[in-house]
């Protein structure tokens, strides 16, 4: 056996990798679909007409849910596309509080949040990023294409008042755009006492390519900004289960700042997490093709135990060491980062 590889898991057991990484943190996109059109994100013209018959439908999320809780997964993220976009959120996040999943995240883009938060947190919901990349409207409008970035102000006070337990925003860095109004979004976070997170740009998508090559912000230039209007930030001890970020306090302050860094500093030996998009395909990177179709398998003959053994090796035999994020225009005119749900 090759140095630094770990055995082949026995059948049932736990997903882990080669690498001796568990992979204990699922991502389900919802949907394709968004009411947004971000610059980083979606090309100009919006995403292509996705067939619904050819996503997962409500029972199938459902047994999948199940499936991966059997297998050790203990965090489930909810995502799109805008997953409160779907008619049946309420019920995913029921599935996964049922089939026993102890953290239960959304990703939103808060316009429909104002009326969502409260339902959300009676069902299980404990932990909420919302994406903010500017306050100014005019340059959320920009970069959204469109978007009111009153009605994400209003959805994320509806979460607070709702009392979702842990609340992040989301910037991604965005030269341009935002490389000098980050002081004002860590002082709006602060000052309703939420976390939140400085992401540098991926080329996901020709949307993100474009995002990476002209407006790219390192997290290293960001936390500099910051320092030099908020002082030194303190570096957190960060939880096994935290994810990527490397966080930071400042003295006295509730809320917790944080960067990552896919770009600049990759995080990939402690990755605990693997992707399911609307469409049934288990993605094991962001920033690699490999991945198993489950759509056949939920639609054929074969048995939770067989899904459970197919998702088990293939993450062992073919999740990635590390991503490789590259400009790769062939890539990129198939890749859109609310398919992979981000």
């Amino acid at each position: 056996m090759p140095q630094g590889l770990v055995a082949e898991p026995a059948q049932g057991a736990a997903l882990a990798d080669q690498f001796g990484r568990r992979v204990t943190y699922l991502r389900i996109s919802v949907t394709e679909h968004c009411n947004f059109r971000c610059s980083y994100c979606s090309p100009e013209e919006g995403t292509p007409f996705f067939v619904r018959k050819d996503h997962l439908q409500a029972e199938e999320y459902d047994r999948l849910i199940r499936i991966f809780s059997g297998l050790g997964v203990r965090h489930i993220r909810f995502t799109g596309g805008e997953p409160l976009l779907h008619p049946r959120i309420l019920s995913f996040v029921g599935f996964a509080r049922r089939h026993g999943v102890g953290k239960i995240s959304i990703s939103t883009n808060g316009v429909l949040l104002g009326r969502r938060a409260d339902a959300l947190k009676q069902l299980g919901v404990n932990n909420l990023n919302v994406s903010l990349d500017s306050l100014d409207p005019e340059v959320f409008a920009r970069v959204t294409r469109g978007g009111d970035v009153r009605r994400v102000l209003e959805g994320i006070d509806a979460a607070i008042r709702a009392k979702i337990p842990r609340i992040k925003l989301n910037v991604v860095l965005l030269r341009q755009d935002n490389g000098d109004s980050l002081p004002a979004l860590l002082e709006y976070a602060i000052q309703r006492g939420v976390d939140i997170r400085f992401i540098e740009a991926m080329p996901l998508g020709e949307a993100g390519a474009d995002a990476r090559e002209t407006q790219f912000l390192s997290a290293a230039e960001a936390q500099q900004v910051i320092e030099q209007h908020f002082g030194p930030l303190q570096p957190v001890i960060r939880p096994a289960d935290n994810g990527p970020a490397r966080l930071y306090q400042l003295p006295a302050v509730r809320s917790q700042v944080g960067f990552i860094t896919p770009i600049s500093d990759d995080f990939c030996a402690t990755c605990n997490r693997v992707r399911l998009t609307a469409t049934g395909r288990l993605v094991y990177c962001l920033g690699q093709d490999g991945g198993l179709e489950l759509l056949p398998l939920i639609r054929g003959a074969a048995s939770d135990g067989q899904i459970a053994e197919a998702i088990t090796q293939g993450i062992w035999r073919d999740k990635p060491e590390h991503h490789h994020f590259v400009n790769d225009p062939n890539r990129s005119a198939r890749v859109f980062m609310m398919r992979l749900g981000g």
